[in-house]
């Protein structure tokens, strides 16, 4: 039994048994919607609904033609056969709709968006109204549910449910008041003020701009109510929080009201909060972050580091990955161009969002531009702001790097009037180029610098009392702040330590000196682990250290949650994962300065050979960096080069790759485009120092780096259309692979040569290389790589415009990459979706927009960015719908729609555009035609109507009409003809009616005459004159009735005068009989005869009355 499957709320969709049904035109969905929702319905009223406007005949065959075209989309006849006036779903075919589940009571979970979302017929007034009372209908039914489920939520304390039920409500009927109420006691109750507040807002210019109203006191109270407990939330502090921002409060309310979007009338949209290590510049930070409410917001937050400050953008890639989950949470779509160009800087752009470099349009790349990306990459970010406000918080600029400082100039400057802010914190003196960005945004009235200083004496007892309640004396807390100097961060060191030892004997003198003391009090153990740790970046995952520590996972938490609580380390996870970090840099210094270089060296050797066992075969690059840091860092230079080439080889995999395959984990890569020459430079001098150091080891793998690297340079050049340094890098890489029989690299050279020649349309190239790369058959067959130079014969063929040739090759290309694909897991989407891409430009060109069509579709939906493809979709679909009005008859409606495509495709000489011109010149020519015979139909009518010279004037417009084919002129001059074959007979019929006219007249004053002398009969005076006169009026009668007879001879045709006289003859037998009969009525003979006469003369005067009106 066929399973229909409809979905007919929010964008309509229809499958059957799992496959998607695709109409060709609106009026055939329009049907198949409508009988889905009915099931059964007259043709009736299905052409009263889809086509009121058409005379009946051209309806019903529209509808026909929808049936059937609904019927061919299905592979099978769903409907009840066999009747003539009712369209029914057979009982074999098992529908599901969301509609049926609706209206079964299940609407909270079937409703999905308004029905029939965005779906409309042209020129289909009844169907319009039909379409909106529905929509009416449901929409209405929802919201009453919605609404009593929101407020049924709300009191059952089910806020999660209460907020999802009131936001869909408010989204479709932005009016109710009473569901904004009942949302904004949700947020009150989640403590999200500012949503509450806002929603307040966003109702009061709703009733405002509809109605010129207000709320209802009731929700204004309600309001006022939630302001004030925000700003005791906000202000009044809790005691330990408040004692603990001791000499902050200022800043902290500074802060606040940078981030309520209370910016002055400078508009500033930054704070840099200063201060010297261990002030408490990233306690501020937290406090804010964990008691403000920032629900709703996009908050991105990175630290620079001083291990990354020759890494380019690095704080900036951090922000980039905590902001791809906002696309899709709050559905905010980026623009294609935007996501591909900033992924150059921000592969990881590519990887999350699944927008990399599809490839599909073409294999003709376009150069890459630094300047171009960063501008994506504020437009990005823009386009979050304009959905969501967004805080970006940058911690330890003062080791931030130059391109990073460049960004946040051009953020600060560029993004000023947009929903973003920003927070900053620095120590006091930043490198040149951070401090001159931070002077052009104070001057130009972009930021606020807040200082923040250690503790006064008085502060520091202030906080020592609640930190310490009653344990030291006035005396010992003037003793610990001369010797921490009020700063906050040793002064919690230095009591901890004091409270673990129970009070010291002599307090430090300095903070470094309070630091070494926490450090002598550890256990070796708790050293031991500081110092593993110390030797990451930033973050150490949990699994590395159990790895690196001879601990057993739960030693291991046990010695850093001692840690913890030491306020040595704070704990964190990083995407699931488990990971620890110092509460300060300083600690980390200390520790790093009481470690012996070789002792370092060995922790960094130890963690980059764990990673490096890490790496597996699964392609992931995400530890190339780090293993670049640690084989720095532990002295190894040779594994240190081969991770950077490495590293530089998938991020030009990423970047430079036509149709690059999808791995996890492709977004760590640190090398950026800015300055790539440079590196480039760089490594090959650390080669060549490598080459003169390893004296003979290595040199194979050297050798294999070396062609790596070529091979990147090539990837680079050539991409970027620099042939000029690219070609003898891809002619030097070609020589030394097949040198060295490095057959995969040999291939990988023949590939950019390809790549070359199909940028500059050379041909011969291109055959060449193909030939020479296809040569490695038996070694590529089970590589990607063969894959590649299957689509890459295709393509050659697609332009020399071999199509058939193209498409086998094509085809051999995508169930290649399939049968490698085995696993599902997605890596050849986009090489197989650039191959049917290929296919579909073939039919394209072709002018098959039917083939076309489908193999656009099979690229788009193996495609990361399914919207690549929409246009041309678009536009086929479109030409489709131009196509079916042609076939309808709808000429109109497809001269329009082509007129409209023609300014769409911009190329007259393409298939596409020359295809729309021939089918406008054919509806133009049909039109015309349908003019003609509309207009030979009308003159017609006329002339069977007997209108002739209504049939005159329209025949003499047509002869006059100089654009009428031979045959049509014909077909005018015949009816012409016939208009006037029949002008001459109603000539002739009047001529004929009035000689007519006149014989009657001539008769009927006879017969006056006569009725006149029958008047006399009357009056005679004896039978003998009455039979006399009887006799007389009978014998003139007769003679009449005889001129009457030889009249109808001269008029009728011979059938109807044969018949009249036979009728004749039969009449004379009935009037001598009747006249006999009643002779024998009396026995006189004067009277017998009398009685004949009479009998004689009355029937043959009936009879010459009932001629008389046969002539009429």
């Amino acid at each position: 039994m066929p399973e229909l499957n409809a979905k007919l709320f929010g964008t309509p969709a229809v499958s059957v048994d799992g496959r998607e049904i695709t109409l060709p035109y609106k009026k055939a969905d329009a049907l198949l919607y409508y009988l889905i929702l009915k099931r059964k319905t007259t043709r009736s009223e299905l052409i009263g609904l889809l086509y009121e406007d058409t005379d009946s005949a051209t309806a019903l065959k529209n509808l026909r033609h929808a049936i059937y075209t609904i019927r061919k989309a299905f592979a099978f006849d769903p409907f009840v056969p066999g009747q003539r006036s009712i369209v029914e779903f057979s009982a074999d075919v098992e529908i599901a709709c969301d509609v049926y589940d609706f209206e079964r009571g299940d609407m909270l979970s079937a409703y999905h968006g308004e029905f029939l979302k965005d779906f409309n017929v042209s020129h289909s007034s009844a169907f319009d109204a039909w379409l909106s009372d529905q929509r009416n209908l449901y929409q209405s039914q929802y919201l009453h549910q919605l609404l009593a489920a929101e407020k049924e939520a709300y009191y059952a304390g089910k806020l999660d449910l209460a907020e999802k039920y009131g936001t869909e409500y408010i989204a479709i009927d932005p009016l109710e008041e009473s569901a904004f109420s009942t949302l904004m006691q949700v947020y009150r109750d989640q403590k999200k003020f500012r949503k509450a507040l806002g929603l307040y807002h966003t109702l009061c210019k709703n009733l405002s701009d509809e109605f010129s109203i207000s709320p209802l006191k009731e929700t204004s109270a309600l309001y006022y109510q939630i302001v004030d407990a925000w700003n005791t939330s906000t202000y009044k502090l809790e005691v330990g929080s408040d004692q603990q921002l001791i000499g902050k409060d200022a800043v902290l309310h500074k802060l606040v009201s940078l981030c309520n979007g209370s910016r002055l009338e400078s508009d500033k949209i930054c704070a840099l909060i200063q201060g010297k290590t261990g002030v408490g510049k990233t306690y501020l930070i937290n406090y804010i972050l964990h008691q403000y409410d920032f629900s709703g917001w996009a908050i991105c937050q990175a630290s620079c580091y001083q291990s990354e400050m020759n890494t380019v953008l690095a704080p900036w890639n951090t922000i980039m990955l905590q902001l791809i989950p906002k696309f899709e949470s709050e559905n905010i779509r980026i623009p294609d161009v935007y996501i591909k160009t900033a992924a150059g800087l921000f592969p990881c752009l590519s990887v999350e969002c699944q927008h990399n470099f599809s490839g599909i349009s073409s294999d003709y790349p376009a150069g890459a531009d630094y300047l171009a990306a960063l501008e994506s990459t504020l437009l990005i970010l823009s386009t979050v702001a304009k959905k969501v406000p967004v805080l970006l918080i940058l911690e330890d600029i003062h080791w931030i790097d130059n391109n990073s400082a460049d960004l946040l100039s051009m953020l600060l400057h560029r993004l000023r009037s947009t929903n973003i802010t920003i927070i900053c914190t620095s120590r006091d003196i930043l490198q040149p180029y951070a401090q001159q960005v931070l002077n052009n945004a104070v001057r130009d009235k972009l930021l606020d610098v807040y200082n923040i200083d250690a503790f006064s004496q008085e502060e520091t007892t202030r906080f020592v009392n609640f930190y310490a309640p009653g344990r030291y004396s006035q005396k010992e807390i003037d003793n610990l702040y001369q010797s921490t100097e009020g700063n906050g961060l040793f002064l919690v060191q230095l009591l901890d330590s004091m409270h673990e030892s129970n009070g010291l004997k002599n307090i430090p003198a300095s903070a470094d000196s309070i630091i070494q003391m926490r450090l002598a009090g550890l256990s070796s153990d708790e050293l031991q682990v500081l110092d593993v740790i110390s030797v990451f970046r930033d973050w150490a995952p949990f699994d590395i250290l159990t790895s690196l520590l001879t601990k057993t996972p739960l030693e291991l938490l046990y010695l850093c949650d001692q840690l913890k609580q030491k306020n040595l380390l704070t704990e964190s996870t990083r995407g699931k994962v488990l990971g620890y970090s110092f509460t300060h840099e300083r600690v980390k210094a200390m520790l790093s300065q009481r470690q012996s270089e070789s002792a370092r060296r060995i922790l960094h050797l130890r963690a980059a050979q764990y990673l490096e066992a890490q790496l597996g075969s699964d392609g992931s690059t995400d530890l190339y960096d780090q293993l670049v840091q640690h084989f720095t860092a532990g002295g190894d230079t040779f594994k240190a080069f081969k991770y950077k080439v490495l590293s530089l080889d998938a991020f030009a995999g990423m970047c430079y790759e036509l149709m690059p395959i999808l791995t996890d984990g492709s977004d760590a890569l640190t090398v950026k485009e800015d300055g790539l020459t440079g590196y480039f430079q760089i490594l090959e001098r650390e080669l060549a120092s490598l080459r003169s150091t390893q004296f003979g080891a290595n040199a194979k793998e050297l050798d294999q780096l070396e062609r790596q690297l070529l091979y990147v340079e090539s990837r680079y050049y050539i991409h970027g259309g620099e042939y000029d340094a690219g070609l003898p890098v891809v002619g030097q890489l070609l020589k030394s692979s097949t040198t060295a029989g490095d057959w995969q690299m040999a291939a990988n050279a023949h590939l950019q040569f390809i790549y070359y020649a199909i940028q500059t349309y050379d041909l011969p190239v291109m055959r060449e290389h193909l030939r020479l790369g296809m040569q490695y058959k038996s070694r590529l067959e089970n590589t990607p790589d063969w894959g590649k130079f299957l689509r890459l014969q295709g393509l050659m063929y697609l332009m020399i415009g071999e199509y058939d040739k193209c498409r086998s090759w094509l085809d051999r290309s995508i169930s290649f990459f399939e049968s490698l694909d085995a696993d599902g897991e997605g890596r050849y989407v986009i090489s197989i979706a650039g191959a049917y891409n290929y296919i579909a430009e073939t039919y394209r060109l072709e002018r098959n927009f039917d083939k076309a069509l489908e193999y656009y579709q099979k690229a788009q939906a193996e495609a990361k960015d399914p919207a690549a493809l929409d246009a041309t979709i678009q536009l086929i679909k479109d030409y489709q719908s131009a196509e079916d009005y042609v076939n309808n008859g709808q000429y109109t409606e497809a001269i329009a729609a082509l007129k409209q495509l023609q300014n769409r495709v911009t190329d007259p000489d393409s298939a596409m555009y020359k295809a729309i011109e021939d089918l406008l010149d054919k509806a133009q020519s049909a039109q015309s035609d349908d003019q003609f015979n509309s207009d030979l139909d009308e003159a017609q009518s006329y002339l069977d109507d007997k209108k002739y010279d209504a049939a005159s004037g329209k025949l003499d417009s047509l002869a006059n009409d100089d654009s009428l084919t031979d045959d049509q002129k014909k077909q005018v001059k015949e009816l012409q003809k016939q208009l006037s074959d029949a002008q001459q007979q109603e000539k002739q019929q009047e001529e004929n009616s009035q000689k007519k006219a006149e014989q009657r007249d001539a008769f009927s004053k006879k017969m006056d005459e006569l009725e006149s002398d029958d008047l006399k009969i009357s009056s005679a005076e004896n039978q003998e004159d009455e039979l006399a006169m009887t006799a007389s009026s009978f014998e003139q009668w007769d003679n009449l009735l005889s001129e009457m007879y030889d009249y109808l001879a001269t008029v009728l045709n011979a059938d109807q005068y044969a018949s009249e006289e036979a009728s004749y003859k039969q009449w004379v037998q009935e009037r001598d009989s009747g006249a006999e009969n009643a002779a024998k009525e009396t026995e006189d003979d004067t009277a017998k005869q009398l009685a004949s006469y009479s009998f004689k003369q009355s029937y043959t005067k009936t009879h010459c009355y009932k001629l008389l009106d046969l002539m009429n």
